[in-house]
């Protein structure tokens, strides 16, 4: 049989979905928008002249079941979990979705398939939200700009739904891509160079330029006077900010310094983890507003780096938010002047291979959905443990912790008995300070000096109990719509079959990441061990690097490389922990966003799906557990709201408190 996914039925699919959005029957589409099968005949004889088709009836009819079929399956998603948009439909533009081959979404959409491996139906979502926020977009705001935010997931891929909006933004004549990106240098840096990456496929008909640093000092070429932003230009310029008030400051008189230019520059500005450093924390009654957010509010509203009106600057200028914890953004100042959504409010479908909040802790508003049973708990006492262990009381390791390291290690040794090649990793979060990750990291290396026989007895008990509290049959009994299927799902090796690998892991010891004279990180096949905050910067004097580094495509690394990470702040936002199958986290917080976005274990876990466990403190569980409802209560708000036809302006979104 034909495989009918195949890329050569594209230009048929992109075909139906045309006729689709055009509100067609699927009855219609099938007889080629006619009735009868001569009026298929005649339909297909003009697609062959036209478009040099060469497809029978039957092929079409193929192509056409299966759309229909998976428009169905979208169809049948909650609405808890399917994209959905608060907003007003008079204010929707008649942009379609870019069709063309040499466009910079269907290359970046194929690139997606061909290299990133994404599921056609998560592609097929992605394309589907971000057309949706396209249709929102204003190509001409001399006067008042597009305000929206978008809700994703935690750990769940929000980088590509950017880079899908920016590739059809730009397929439209958006010239000038703004993000906004955290407060961390390095991962601005890395943010930058993806995304240009991603977006600039060979034979695509735009070129995408990166701008590092925008600034009145900043190199000649990248001057925006030197750059060009006239219509039909095929070039499209980036450009990633921290959200530092320097930065911002001299990005906006960079924007301003050239009229001529800022006059044809089309602005996208996407506003990165949009809950993060730009929401003004002052006195919203007094009209005080924090530095940051000022300096981001003036962007968007025109004006210059002091607050100063300019008239008719920018032909376009459209302000998006991202981010998965969204309650500062709908809960704050909503006045004109300020970065309120007043157009619209959408949310991103989670795909069905996603382990987030309600897959992990349950789901009390969606009735009989009990969660993943990987969740294990610490007990108080060990609290009060972990409390002397951080004033170098105690040197002992705690139970919950001890039985952490040894599944860590034997996750380990099954993915190198399995032929995995990528990181594993354990996270360890146990506090903020600094000088009780010291505690930390001289507690796991103490750990490892009791001696192999004895770590290896503790593996075996610990491999044994886990494998059987959490089977295969669990998994897709308490995630009924996870997207794949048994047969590639790994189940658990026996212990006998781990067990050599266990003791080649050990033999190796623990060590830091190291430096080579020539400049390269090196990895060994032992655990490394890394401490993850602001103090450690940079390589010590002994060649040493503390943070975390994974290796590179150029490590040509042969097995799974295995990493500890110690950690705070650091690991709260943005840096995903690769492999990530045990994680021992002790914090707590009063601000629900704060805490799930400490959740690095959510996220796209193929390959190891049965090997994700968690130890958290009751109190931690319970707050994931309400985090867990409130997230899905939001989504089905919006959802809901979407009926209406109204925008956030006149409909306040309900957080549950």
């Amino acid at each position: 049989m034909k495989d009918y996914n195949s890329p050569i039925y594209d230009e048929q699919r992109e075909t139906i979905n045309k006729y689709r959005s055009k509100k067609n029957s699927w009855d219609r589409i099938k007889f080629g928008l006619g009735d009868t099968e001569e009026d298929l005949e005649k339909f297909l004889q003009m697609q062959e002249m036209l478009n040099c088709w060469e497809i029978t009836p039957e092929d079409w009819k193929n192509i056409v079941r299966l759309e229909k079929e998976g428009e169905e399956k979208r169809l049948r998603i909650s609405d808890a979990e399917k994209s959905s948009i608060i907003g007003n439909t008079d204010n929707v533009n008649d942009i379609t979705i870019p069709l063309a081959k040499a466009s910079c979404w269907q290359k970046y959409r194929r690139y997606l398939i061909d290299k990133q491996r994404f599921l056609p139906e998560d592609v097929r979502s992605i394309q589907d939200s971000s057309y949706r926020i396209l249709k929102r977009l204003n190509s001409d705001t001399k006067g008042t700009a597009v305000k929206g935010l978008v809700v994703g997931n935690v750990q769940s891929g929000k980088t590509a739904n950017m880079a899908a909006l920016m590739a059809m933004a730009a397929d439209y004549g958006w010239n000038m891509i703004i993000v906004l990106s955290g407060t961390i240098e390095n991962l601005r840096i890395q943010t930058l160079e993806r995304l240009l990456g991603d977006l600039n496929r060979e034979g695509c008909n735009l070129s995408w330029y990166g701008i590092s640093h925008p600034s009145k000092k900043c190199p000649i070429e990248d001057k925006a006077q030197n750059l060009s932003f006239e219509k039909g230009n095929n070039n499209r310029y980036l450009t990633v900010c921290l959200k530092n008030s320097t930065r911002l400051k001299n990005l906006v008189q960079w924007l301003h310094e050239d009229k001529k230019s800022a006059d044809m520059m089309k602005i996208l500005v996407i506003d990165d983890e949009s809950d993060q450093a730009g929401i003004n924390t002052k006195d919203v009654d007094k009209e005080e507003r924090t530095r940051i957010s000022e300096l981001i509010t003036n962007l968007v509203a025109n004006r210059d780096e002091t607050g100063s009106e300019t008239k008719d600057c920018f032909a376009a200028m459209n302000y998006i938010g991202y981010t998965a914890t969204p309650y500062a953004n709908v809960l704050n100042e909503a006045g004109e002047d300020s970065l309120y959504p007043r157009d619209f409010i959408s949310t991103l479908q989670v795909s069905k291979t996603y382990f987030g909040p309600q897959q992990i802790y349950g789901d009390r508003n969606n009735s009989g959905y009990p969660g993943l049973d990987i969740v294990r708990q610490i007990s108080p006492e060990e609290v009060f443990e972990i409390k002397d262990i951080h004033d170098g009381l105690d040197s002992n390791m705690p139970d919950g912790m001890d039985k952490a390291v040894c599944w860590f290690l034997c996750c380990v040794a099954a993915q190198r008995a399995f032929g995995y090649r990528k990181p594993v990793s354990m996270l360890i979060h146990t506090s903020q300070m600094q000088k009780h990750h010291e505690q930390i990291h001289k507690l796991v290396k103490k750990w490892f000096e009791q001696g192999t026989e004895s770590i290896l007895g503790k593996c075996r008990d610990v491999w044994d109990l886990e494998k059987g509290q959490f089977t295969k049959e669990d998994l897709f009994r308490d995630y009924p719509e996870f997207a794949t299927s048994k047969d590639e799902v790994y189940d658990y090796p026996e212990y006998s079959v781990i067990e050599p690998f266990l003791k080649e892991l050990l033999s190796f010891g623990t060590n830091n990441i190291k430096l080579s004279e020539e400049g390269t990180f090196q990895y060994s096949k032992g655990i490394h061990i890394c401490v993850d905050d602001s103090k450690n910067k940079g390589v010590r004097d002994d060649g040493t690097h503390m943070r975390l580094v994974y290796p590179g495509k150029s490590a040509n690394l042969d097995f799974a490389s295995a990493f500890i990470v110690i950690g705070g702040a650091t690991l709260s936002r943005g840096l995903t922990i690769e492999g990530l199958v045990s994680t021992y986290f002790l914090r707590s917080t009063k601000q629900g966003d704060t805490l799930m976005q400490m959740g690095r274990w959510f996220g796209y876990r193929r390959g190891y799906e049965l090997l994700q466990r968690i130890w958290l403190t009751d109190n931690a569980l319970n707050q994931f557990k309400f985090l867990a409802d409130m997230d899905s209560e939001l989504r089905a708000y919006i959802s809901q709201m979407e009926m209406f036809d109204k925008s956030p302006s006149d409909y306040a979104v309900v957080i549950k408190q």
